[in-house]
């Protein structure tokens, strides 16, 4: 960690126009095929953790210190009371419906995130910006800041290399948006 910053280019309540506003951004670097989306969330109700079972039932569910797969986990109600609260983390290849699975996941966790890590971000010669390969991203938090800390409402974040405010910018007016405050410790 450390070797980027996050620039916030939106915040909002909704967690749909987020994850849309994350995937207009990420649609904006150069997507390896097959390329991988990170999805971290606290669950306290055991709804949401049956919820999220169904929807990524490879993902793993952490408690303290006991990790299950989600297929793994125990039916019984009162047994999954006992591992509340549980932390859902799930790695999917960004492909199909893994954004609409998580719209119906993030609105009731405590926290989450979507991270798309490792994007190329385009030359943009006008700006005089090669191109970026390394540790570059895109970042949707809801309901913290891109370190984890709380925060209210949901943020998109682009992670580039420090002090490359330009090409954080340039990324944002390309979907319409724009850097909406300072840069946060990044990846």
């Amino acid at each position: 960690m450390g070797n980027t910053q996050a620039y916030p280019v939106y915040r909002m309540f909704d967690v749909a126009s987020t994850v849309s506003v994350a995937s207009d951004l990420v649609r904006c670097g150069e997507v390896d095929e097959g390329e991988t989306v990170y999805l971290d969330a606290e669950l306290r109700e055991i709804e949401d953790v049956l919820k999220a079972r169904g929807l990524f039932p490879e993902a793993w569910f952490s408690h303290r210190r006991s990790d299950f797969r989600g297929v793994e986990l125990p039916d019984d109600a009162e047994v999954l009371a006992g591992l509340l609260p549980m932390e859902l983390a799930a790695e999917e290849v960004l492909e199909g419906d893994v954004l609409s699975k998580a719209v119906e996941v993030l609105p009731t966790a405590v926290w989450g995130q979507l991270a798309w890590m490792g994007l190329g971000w385009p030359a943009v010669p006008e700006l005089d910006l090669g191109p970026e390969y390394s540790r570059t991203g895109v970042q949707a938090c809801f309901g913290m800041d891109a370190n984890h800390g709380p925060a209210l409402g949901h943020t998109v974040y682009v992670h580039v290399y420090p002090g490359d405010e330009d090409r954080a910018r340039h990324l944002a007016r390309l979907i319409g948006k724009d850097v909406i405050g300072p840069p946060e410790h990044g990846w």
